[in-house]
């Protein structure tokens, strides 16, 4: 094959083979650079000194390098239920460092992870908070993840082997997000301590379709007593086993003693809770005793249970729906929590102090 003019050395396909694989060769390097010096999931020990602020959309991706953070001393883990809970608010009643690393749906087994990465970067850990809501008082063990993907190697504590898993599409997807956000025009998606209110905008809430979400009718209903337990209360209760708490006893383990553990039994709306003297109540309540238990094994422990029936739960402008809570409603629990714990005991009729 001759040059373009048909006159000058001739090219051969061999020719043309090597220049599009340096071609090739050269926009891969190029874009593996990029992806690598951006580092969107800020692990990469070699990658640009820059100030990221989480990006990916999974938090699974997103939240190890906060917990990896030797910033933070205090650390909220659980699923979206506790996600709106402000660090700063945190911080203000309980004092400490907080971070929020609460995510979407998490399984218990990833809620281990997260904690287990931040316990590996520091020693001292002043305050723990766990949200609990059904994910942990399940009668069968829950699966290991979720649809969501999940990468290990973010979590393995090792930053040296993370450059490889960054050479894909989707890190090339986040390392854009991520150089978006650092040069300001695109919007932030989590501050520094993981937090992120992902609620809709206030000026957006409609109470009537509130309402349509919480009751098929849209209109607010009484719930009927339940049915209780075939046997006596006590047996049925005695007979239930809840696997999971076994992952949440090593979590509990793993802390340092003086660290200090709350339980926080999530305040989801009365809807959701089960009618009173319910199997489901039932159960709701053993579970929670079940992690009284553990909390006074290890000490320093504070359990507090807002899945009860109050003026917070039964108001349905409190929330957006069946499970989350507004910021306002946030606020109020955390100043509730700061009260149990300060008081140890029931401080308001909002929440349960449970005792084993």
């Amino acid at each position: 094959m001759k040059g373009l003019l048909g006159v000058g050395k001739e090219v051969t396909w061999g020719d043309m083979a090597r220049r599009a694989l340096c071609v090739f060769l050269t926009g891969f390097l190029l874009l593996a650079g990029f992806v690598i010096l951006i580092d969107p999931y800020d692990t990469v020990p070699f990658s640009l000194p820059l100030d990221r602020a989480p990006a990916s959309t999974n938090q699974r991706f997103s939240y190890p390098a906060v917990a990896m953070d030797p910033t933070f001393d205090s650390l909220v883990v659980g699923t979206s239920v506790v996600r709106l809970l402000k660090p700063s608010e945190l911080e203000a009643t309980l004092g400490g460092r907080f971070a929020n690393l609460a995510m979407n749906s998490a399984m218990p087994y990833e809620q281990s992870q997260i904690l287990q990465l931040f316990l590996r970067n520091r020693k001292d850990v002043k305050t723990v908070i766990f949200g609990i809501d059904t994910v942990w008082c399940g009668q069968k063990a829950s699966p290991k993840l979720t649809s969501r993907p999940f990468p290990p190697w973010l979590y393995d504590g090792n930053r040296w082997n993370d450059a490889l898993h960054l050479l894909n599409l989707e890190a090339l997807e986040q390392a854009g997000r991520q150089l978006g956000q650092l040069m300001g025009v695109r919007e932030e998606k989590y501050q520094r301590n993981g937090y992120a209110n992902f609620l809709p905008p206030r000026s957006e809430y409609d109470l009537q379709k509130v309402r349509k979400n919480l009751y098929q009718d849209g209109k607010p209903a009484v719930l009927p007593p339940g049915t209780p337990p075939a046997d006596n209360n006590a047996a049925f209760r005695e007979s239930l086993v809840f696997p999971d708490l076994e992952i949440l006893r090593g979590m509990v383990a793993a802390l340092p003693q003086a660290t200090r553990k709350i339980f926080l039994g999530a305040p989801v709306h009365a809807i959701t809770i089960g009618s009173p003297g319910s199997r489901a109540e039932a159960i709701w309540q053993e579970c929670m005793s079940r992690i009284a238990q553990i909390g006074a094994e290890y000490g320093n422990a504070y359990v507090l249970d807002f899945k009860l029936r109050s003026d917070i739960t039964v108001t349905d402008r409190n929330y957006w729906d069946p499970l989350h809570f507004r910021t306002d409603t946030a606020s109020r629990i955390v100043r509730l929590v700061g009260e149990g714990v300060m008081a140890g005991r029931s401080t308001n009729p909002a929440f349960r102090y449970v005792t084993p």
